[in-house]
């Protein structure tokens, strides 16, 4: 099955056999998540790639594929902490493209999409709660 696997490119862009037992440390390491939650979504994640017959992947790519198949289990709190936090591509560089310098815009966005995701783990939190004791 490792064979199966795709490589990876890291942010040295360099090419490496991918790791899998890399999605079950991260998602214990950053999120709440269970050891059997995130074993399950890491077997569900490697799935994934290999299914899609992918030559090359990237830590980015990987990330999208876990917080769909977190999505898809429930554990949209788990999606909301492994949430990556940031521009789309295409955002970035009209940005970029836009101003010489947008480097305070950049990091006024970021931090307030962090806000935002923190309000919303902490409102999910909340809801269920209420919902347990009702």
């Amino acid at each position: 099955m490792d064979s199966m696997i795709p490589f990876g490119i890291d942010k040295t862009l360099e090419k490496k056999r991918f790791n899998p037992t890399l999605i079950y440390k991260s998602l214990l390491k950053e999120t709440d998540i269970s050891e059997n939650d995130a074993r399950h979504t890491m077997k569900q994640v490697i799935r994934i790639l290999i299914g899609a017959d992918l030559k090359i992947v990237t830590s980015p790519m990987i990330r999208e594929i876990t917080n769909t198949v977190l999505l898809q289990k429930g554990l949209e709190i788990i999606r909301l902490q492994y949430t990556r936090i940031g521009f789309p591509y295409f955002d970035l560089t009209e940005r970029f493209k836009e101003r010489e310098n947008s480097s305070d815009e950049i990091i006024n966005h970021v931090k307030n999409e962090y806000e935002n995701v923190s309000k919303l783990i902490k409102t999910i939190q909340t809801a269920n709660r209420i919902d347990l004791r009702g």
